[in-house]
């Protein structure tokens, strides 16, 4: 963990609350409960407030608040709607306000021991600082593959595809290949870890980004969880350290 994250007090206060609060509920309550929505198949009707802190180069991070909203609007089909806030801070710089709104659709046809998952994500350039966006539309298809090995382990292989349709004309286009990776364990008792590792190739600037995270999450009641996550961002990337916090409520 980088020095700048160490002392932030806020940060550490939060997380260290979330935490004991979650080890403060009956044993027994949290060992019924199993890992919902950790899955990329399970298509269920949630909430998640989501803390996002990235330190970059020069002294200077970016963190985000993000509201998302799960529908699931039968067995196979489901639509989320992601709203974020962020700041941008720096030497030189200070901004805070929205972020671009996201909104995705998917379809899942599961199998006896995976599923297939196809969706498609539109990105609206609603940010209301440059530094807090892209500035572009997007249309971004995905289609991924899980595998159970057994019923508490799987394994998750995707493709994003990123490629932006309009916006402001000043901005850099958008044209990126995103595949990704995630092998998680469920325990039966509620709680979880899983890996996660993500590829970014920038077909413009020919830049290439690999993403390391670890989440670790516990349910907290039969319709609450609480999850963590921590990264180190490779090769071409100003990002020196990623952190994270999620809040989730299952309807």
């Amino acid at each position: 963990m980088t020095n700048s994250t160490l002392k932030n007090p806020s940060l550490q206060f939060t997380t260290a609350a979330l935490l004991l609060a979650g080890l403060a509920l009956p044993a027994q309550a949290r060992d019924e409960e199993i890992a919902r929505g950790v899955n990329p198949k399970d298509n269920i009707s949630k909430v998640d407030l989501i803390y996002k802190r990235d330190n970059m180069t020069g002294d200077a991070s970016v963190q985000s608040l993000s509201f998302k909203y799960d529908q699931a609007l039968n067995a196979d089909w489901g639509v989320n709607l992601e709203l974020p806030t962020v700041k941008y801070s720096s030497p030189l710089l200070n901004e805070a306000g929205l972020g671009d709104v996201q909104f995705r659709i998917r379809k899942v046809t599961n199998f006896e021991q995976g599923a297939l998952i196809l969706g498609a994500e539109a990105v609206a350039p609603t940010a209301s600082h440059d530094a807090l966006g892209l500035g572009k539309w997007q249309l971004n298809p995905v289609v991924g593959f899980v595998y159970s090995f057994t019923p508490t382990t799987f394994l998750y292989m995707g493709y994003k595809h990123l490629y932006s349709v309009g916006g402001d004309s000043a901005r850099p286009d958008i044209n990126m290949s995103q595949p990704r990776m995630l092998l998680a364990y469920t325990s039966p008792k509620g709680w979880w870890v899983l890996g996660d590792l993500k590829y970014t190739r920038d077909h413009n600037s020919r830049n290439d980004l690999l993403d390391c995270e670890l989440e670790v999450g516990q349910m907290l009641t039969h319709n609450m969880a609480l999850s963590a996550r921590i990264g180190a961002p490779r090769l071409d990337t100003t990002r020196t350290f990623g952190f994270s916090l999620n809040g989730r409520y299952i309807f």
